[in-house]
């Protein structure tokens, strides 16, 4: 189940947005939850409280608040959303390009462009989906996607998974409320995890913790710095060797 947002202050665009997405989603048999926003503000705010999305349809020129800068802030909570902006104005594609925007497409070619943008989106967060880590003990058996791993570390004779916050929702008569759960414990050692993770997005930091590099949002002196503010210490004797590795990685796909 695909969450997508569309934020645009013009409610007869943002409607045309709708329909066509949904039009494409259905031919594509994707099943979605499209929520609409014509205040870049209020989309923020539900994103800051909890609300997760995969792909983001954004307008430009907002009254409220910029779409570059929506998109800013956006990335720093959602870093693997996929964001998409539908404007009227050509002078910004080249700071979209810069965002690492996964698509920018002009109003007028709307209908002819946002079906291959959205089939190309739905194939990419496929394919990020698929990639994940089976816990499973006697009480639990989980698929973690890769994307949700911050780092795991050594817990006594455990490996405890941290992971980005996934919210439940749960209503009541009159009021709502988010409750989070950031870790997984397994029974296996951090040598045996590695190995089984089989994936270069995941690096040895030092004997106690992996991470997970498309979290990691920078290192200082001997500490890895995570997108959530967490600092794991790096050993100096990985250091020279996790700064290489981080370089080439953000080259490659950030």
């Amino acid at each position: 189940m695909l969450q997508i947002a569309i934020c645009d202050d013009e409610t007869l665009l943002l409607n045309e947005i709708k329909k066509t997405t949904e039009d494409c989603l259905s031919k594509q048999q994707v099943f979605s939850i499209l929520s609409t926003y014509t205040d870049g503000k209020a989309l923020l705010y539900d994103i800051q409280d909890g609300k997760s999305f995969d792909l983001l349809l954004l307008d430009i020129e907002m009254p409220d608040i910029s779409g570059m800068e929506l998109a800013r802030r956006i990335h720093a909570l959602l870093p693997d959303a996929l964001m998409v902006f539908v404007t009227a104005h050509y002078k910004y594609a080249v700071d979209a390009y810069e965002l690492h925007i996964f698509r920018y497409i002009p109003k007028n070619q709307l209908k002819e462009r946002l079906p291959h943008a959205l089939k190309d989106a739905v194939s990419l967060l496929e394919i990020q989906n698929t990639d994940s880590y089976i816990i499973s003990n006697q009480n639990r058996l989980e698929r973690i996607p890769f994307k949700e791993i911050l780092y795991i570390e050594k817990d006594g004779k455990n490996a405890l998974f941290h992971i980005t916050a996934t919210a439940k929702r749960i209503e009541a008569e009159n009021q709502t409320e988010y409750q989070t759960d950031q870790t997984r414990r397994i029974r296996k050692t951090l040598t045996e995890v590695f190995s089984e993770l089989h994936s270069e997005e995941f690096y040895f930091i030092e004997r106690g913790f992996i991470v997970n590099l498309r979290h990691v949002s920078g290192i200082s002196h001997t500490d890895c710095i995570l997108t959530d503010m967490t600092h794991l210490p790096i050993s100096q004797s990985r250091l020279s060797e996790f700064k290489k590795k981080l370089n080439r990685y953000w080259k490659d796909k950030v």
